[in-house]
């Protein structure tokens, strides 16, 4: 079934029927891709066009070489790579050096970056009246912008993305208004930073970070020592407490 006929009619009669092709002037017979034959060929035409590819390249490169009088392995670059090539060299780093320094860059830009919005995020928190480092742990938290407003006071604005737009909200307003942030804001309300100790009885004695810390203990100790008197005589205790003979 291999062979080409130039004419139909000379294909015998019971083979026409897989012979349905023309091409070159000769008829052949049908072969599927799935043919052993077909996948051979295709892997042959395969590598002679790999092939012909490289010895094109090869001729060119030589040919180049040729025309500027270069040597096997030199190759013809312009004026502007030279001098990209001067400037790399004085640098003194390997290859390897400077994609370790650019990424190092990249890594400290990002840092950065990371450092410069969780401070603005407690100086917005802090004017708000919240808890600075709790709050700069919420997600989703938009940019938020300090500007000068009346009275002196400073007016905080939430810089809401839109889509490709940015909002300029009040932002207490969009922050009292948010599903995400709204029910933690009664939590990062700023506490005092008082330091509030419970005593003997009902009363209480709060004392401020700048005070002696414990001055609370020495003011507890000579309340004791002045009033925690035994309730009678050792001596009359010891004597009611032997037995009579």
């Amino acid at each position: 079934m291999l062979q080409s006929y130039t004419n139909q009619t000379d294909v015998p009669e019971a083979l026409r029927e897989h012979y349905s092709k023309r091409e070159d002037g000769q008829w052949h017979a049908d072969i599927p891709d799935t043919h052993p034959a077909v996948k051979h060929n295709a892997k042959l035409l395969s590598e002679k066009n790999t092939a012909e590819g490289k010895v094109t390249q090869l001729t060119s490169d030589l040919e180049s070489a040729r025309a500027g009088n270069l040597g096997r392995g030199q190759v013809a670059v312009t004026k502007a790579e030279v001098q990209l090539l001067d400037e790399y060299k004085a640098t003194g780093k390997t290859p390897a050096e400077l994609t370790s320094m650019v990424t190092e860059h990249s890594t400290l830009k990002e840092s950065e970056a990371r450092r410069a919005r969780e401070d603005n995020l407690v100086k917005a928190a802090n004017e708000l009246g919240f808890d600075g480092e709790m709050f700069k742990r919420l997600s989703n938290l938009p940019d938020f912008d300090v500007r000068d407003g009346k009275d002196g006071k400073k007016q905080v604005i939430a810089l809401v993305k839109d889509g490709e737009k940015v909002v300029e909200r009040p932002a207490l307003e969009f922050l009292e208004t948010s599903p995400d942030h709204s029910p933690f804001l009664s939590a990062l309300k700023a506490k005092s930073t008082g330091v509030t100790v419970h005593g003997t009885g009902s009363t209480q004695q709060q004392q401020s970070a700048n005070t002696d810390p414990f001055a609370w203990a020495k003011n507890y100790a000579a309340n004791y020592i002045k009033t925690a008197q035994p309730a009678t005589d050792w001596t009359t205790a010891y004597g009611a407490g032997k037995p009579t003979v």
